[in-house]
């Protein structure tokens, strides 16, 4: 089976969360489902759908380190998206590789095409978590502080953290693969940050002992979803019906009334 494969690099967080949108909106009836691989214009902290700006965002910190803030569609815990791959899977539930599948069932299959592009990179101790977090875990506001059910870890390090939206027929899944780690960021961007959040992450250039280039990563996912799903990927761009939807969710997605949670 063919998918899209599209690239984005370097857009703003309000781009990239629109892009997301429209993808997971056509996903049940566009004609391939959709492997998207993208990197932030610069640092931003992306807050997952339920949780509190001002809980979260340590707001002085952000704006004197030029880190945008964006609120995403889906569920989960802020990530500050910053020297990392972010990855999303948009595809249909009523056919094809996630014909029929559950939330589990779509999780666990992703978390193997990711554990086997992982293996290709030459990560060759990652396991995929069966565990769900623990409560007290779950008040953590940061993503990487803590492995949840079908992510990616080294010895309970995380690598990748995801999140994923569904309706009856389709589903989008995000996530952000980390490629290194800025201590002085990671802490300060969030108020309360955990203290040992560096010591409960695993970056690739910690694990593989320098740090890959975007075109290294991107071609160990490629071959790790065409392995595990069965599926060749085709490069393509947003048809034009995502591209339209996509430019109308920006105004949105640069609101302070959707950032800041007020619209829920």
């Amino acid at each position: 089976m063919n998918w899209r494969l599209i690239v984005n690099k370097d857009l703003p967080g309000y781009k990239q969360m629109a892009i997301d949108e429209s993808i997971y909106h056509y996903a049940a009836t566009a004609k391939l489902p959709v492997l998207r691989l993208y990197t932030w214009e610069r640092p931003t902290l992306s807050l997952g759908y339920f949780q509190s700006y001002k809980s979260v965002v340590c707001e002085p910190f952000c704006v004197h380190n030029n880190i945008h803030v964006v609120r995403r569609f889906t569920g989960g815990r802020a990530v500050l998206h910053h020297l990392e791959m972010t990855y999303a899977i948009a595809a249909p539930l009523d056919r094809g590789a996630f014909n029929n599948c559950s939330l589990q069932e779509t999780y666990q299959l992703i978390a193997r095409a990711l554990d086997s592009a992982l293996q290709n990179l030459g990560v060759t101790r990652a396991a995929i978590s069966f565990q769900s977090d623990q409560p007290n875990q779950t008040k953590k506001a940061q993503c990487f502080v803590s492995v949840s059910q079908f992510e990616l870890a080294e010895n309970e390090k995380k690598i990748i953290g995801s999140a994923q939206k569904r309706s009856r027929n389709a589903f989008l899944q995000h996530g952000s693969i980390l490629f290194d780690f800025d201590s002085k960021l990671q802490q300060g961007c969030v108020n309360n940050p955990d203290p040992d959040i560096e010591k409960k992450i695993a970056p690739l250039g910690t694990i593989l002992g320098y740090v890959p280039d975007f075109d290294e990563v991107q071609q160990s996912v490629i071959e790790g979803f065409e392995e595990v799903l069965n599926v060749q990927f085709e490069e393509a761009d947003l048809d034009s019906k995502e591209l339209d939807f996509a430019k109308e969710l920006e105004s949105k997605y640069q609101t302070s009334e959707w950032t800041l949670g007020e619209c829920k």
